[in-house]
């Protein structure tokens, strides 16, 4: 009887230490934290640069004249490029309307691109009012494919060009597709756009 206990008490040890093991391993990997994403030395000067460039935004052409801007976004966006771009949103609650504009990133000479283009978009809470006769708006693809720029008739609706945006050769490149190719185009949710003096994205 007393031998029988004795071999008892071991199972039980022995099971003790096993669950006791088994809880120490588990906890150890709730622990452990996620490898996070690493950031290329080009893109966080590209990121520096775009904080820079914000800061000093009104110095460049909107197609605006010199009407001053009732409020800034801006948003970072992958046009094709490891190097990310630059969107900047203009919004001019007096005209209705609001504007935007493409920047890009050299590393080899640490300097930052104006694209020539200039996208009209509208005011959101000013849009019934607009006397613009078109609209646009930008549609962001996944994996880094791109930017696409779709205007509209405000009166039918019809769809008056697709643009799709890329950026090569330190340059913006708009190419015009047609609605079934855009439609095959993988898209992300939203295109996300802060304040001007939100710079979360640039962190």
């Amino acid at each position: 009887m007393k031998k029988m206990c004795r071999i008892l008490a071991c199972v039980g040890t022995l099971f003790l230490t096993a669950c006791t093991t088994s809880t120490s391993v588990t906890k150890q990997k709730k622990e452990t934290p996620e490898p996070k994403e690493t950031v290329s030395p080009e893109v966080t000067e590209a990121l520096h640069a775009y904080n820079e460039l914000l800061d000093n935004i009104d110095a460049y052409d909107f197609g605006m004249g010199d009407t001053v801007s009732d409020h800034v976004t801006y948003g970072i966006v992958y046009l094709n490029h490891d190097i990310p771009q630059l969107i900047v949103e203009k919004f001019y609650d007096a005209q209705f309307i609001a504007v935007a504009k493409i920047f890009g990133y050299d590393p080899e000479t640490q300097t930052y691109i104006s694209s020539d283009a200039v996208f009209q978009i509208d005011n959101p809470s000013q849009m019934k009012l607009s006397p613009s006769e078109t609209y646009g708006w930008f549609t962001l693809l996944q994996d880094h494919k791109g930017l696409v720029y779709t205007e509209n008739n405000r009166s039918t609706h019809e769809i008056l060009k697709i643009e799709l945006l890329t950026w090569e050769d330190n340059q913006l490149i708009v190419k015009e597709i047609t609605k079934m190719e855009f439609n095959s185009l993988p898209k992300e949710p939203k295109l996300i756009m802060l304040g001007i003096n939100d710079r979360r994205l640039l962190k």
